[in-house]
């Protein structure tokens, strides 16, 4: 669904090839269906060493939330999760070309994205996007999207923040779009805007009053 000033899509997972094309850098979107988490313990034991998933994530959905769900074993078996954040994307470049080969992974989900180098060389080649959640302190409010914990793997090999969760949403948002399938960068472009401006916020500025304790007033070091 679009909205006429910030375009919103509510998204079914799996995401179809449809979906993906239509979405831009910059837009919001809240997904529903089924996603799985997966971070540094899922990518080294599944990509690098090889062991395969104890279930069949390709046909189960195309979307990968890079997250360790605060979650707990209320019983034998059965999972509730409180919170909902994603780690730092960019860590996890390295691994981008085999998930998204390998598990047909359509988007990704983390926080703050990847290089548009990321999204030119591997994600316009696989049809992907990557998209992130919005700042901090809403990991409450993308956890009570979750309707139900499906599954959780290789906690033993792993432990249960690094473990596989298989999660039921319900509009998980808001997600911003940071890279789209055509190898757009939402934040490249929006800190390019604010570099051609930086300049003009030091017109005017005296000399630091503390210079000897290495204060500077060079707006080409703090470029973004």
């Amino acid at each position: 669904m679009e909205n006429a000033a910030v375009r919103e899509w509510r998204l079914s997972t799996p995401l179809s090839t449809d979906d993906i094309g239509k979405l831009n850098a910059g837009d919001l979107v809240y997904l529903s269906g089924p996603v799985y988490t997966a971070r540094d313990g899922v990518y080294q034991h599944m990509l690098v060493n090889g062991n395969l998933p104890p279930i069949d994530l390709a046909n189960l959905t195309n979307v990968s939330f890079q997250s360790s769900p605060a979650g707990v074993e209320v019983s034998p078996g059965k999972y509730e999760v409180s919170s909902l954040q994603a780690t730092a994307g960019f860590r996890y470049s390295q691994y981008m070309p085999q998930l998204l080969e390998g598990y047909g992974v359509k988007a990704v989900v983390g926080k703050a994205g990847m290089s548009e180098e990321d999204y030119r060389n591997t994600f316009v080649k696989h049809g992907a996007v990557c998209l992130t959640t919005m700042g901090y302190g809403l990991g409450a409010i993308y956890g009570s999207a979750i309707e139900e914990v499906l599954g959780v793997y290789w906690v033993e090999e792993l432990g249960l923040s690094e473990a596989l969760w298989v999660l039921q949403l319900k509009e998980l948002g808001p997600l911003l779009v940071e890279g789209d399938a055509k190898g757009n960068s939402f934040f490249t472009g929006v800190n390019e805007e604010i570099n051609q401006r930086l300049g003009s916020l030091y017109e005017g500025l005296k000399p630091p009053v503390f210079g000897r304790l290495g204060e500077q007033q060079k707006p080409e070091i703090e470029l973004f």
